[in-house]
């Protein structure tokens, strides 16, 4: 039945404009400032390591600048994955009293969750530069751990939490029945749900990414085509094996160049 104004006349259902255009549109600027990045200060100016422990600015600025870089890469790689839900989430606030707070509230919590996933990344990368400081072995190997980390990630393809999680991220619609509250903690609540299992499933590839830095092109590229067809397309769930069995070879491969002679 159609809603019914004061005067008795069937009102009209508000306009919904999806959140799709908007969201590609970010997306795109986010490439656009990595290609910048790389045009102005080569392959190396978004890497975590130039920014953070090669700077010359205040520790606490330096750690900025590179959550800010992080904040771009995770928009670029990251935000297609996130419109199916985006424009769930558009719809049902469609008739709030005020759907602005709900919706900014639901993208502020991707930004946060991901976020503090950075700075554990970065910690994280702080004390295995630790560990290699401490031995000249490992030093004289860096291929080493971007081999480790290849690993982890294509191992990780073949977990129970990363088929858990992307089965999650595959039905935001039954995500969204089940989770979803009025209000702007409702829209930041569904969204931190959302963005876990979306980071449950998508960490190990995104520490590759973190590895190789901001200005490796041609990651972030792929790394994003495997991103978006393992959790919007159907045939995604046939994509997690081979690609686990891809990563696992490039390891090898980095390895056994890391170790030859």
């Amino acid at each position: 039945m159609s809603p019914v104004g004061l005067s008795g006349e069937p009102t009209a259902p508000p306009r919904v404009r999806d959140p799709a255009v908007a969201l590609w549109t970010v997306t795109a600027l986010c490439w656009a400032a990595t290609g910048a990045l790389v045009l102005l200060g080569g392959d190396r100016l978004g890497h975590h390591d130039e920014v953070v422990e090669h700077g010359t600015l205040p520790w606490p600025v330096r750690v900025a600048a590179y959550l800010m870089i992080w904040v771009v890469m995770v928009g670029a790689m990251m935000l297609p994955t996130a419109v199916p839900m985006a424009r769930l989430v558009t719809a049902v606030t469609a008739r709030a009293p005020a759907p602005g707070p709900i919706r900014w509230a639901f993208y502020a919590s991707y930004v946060a969750v991901w976020s503090a996933f950075g700075l554990a990344a970065l910690a994280g990368d702080t004390g295995v530069h630790a560990m290699v400081d401490r031995s000249p072995w490992l030093d004289e190997r860096p291929g080493l751990i971007l081999a480790g980390t290849l690993a982890v990630a294509g191992a990780f393809q073949f977990s129970g939490l990363k088929d858990r999680c992307l089965t999650a991220c595959r039905d935001p619609m039954g995500m969204l029945w089940r989770h979803y509250r009025r209000g702007p903690g409702g829209g930041w609540r569904l969204a931190t749900r959302h963005a876990l299992n979306c980071l449950g499933c998508c960490w190990a590839l995104m520490l590759v990414m973190f590895g190789t830095g901001v200005g490796s092109l041609g990651w972030m590229a792929g790394l994003t085509a495997v991103m978006v067809a393992e959790k919007t397309t159907r045939w995604g769930a046939r994509l997690t094996a081979p690609v686990g069995v891809a990563l696992l070879a490039a390891a090898a491969l980095v390895a056994l160049d890391a170790l030859s002679p």
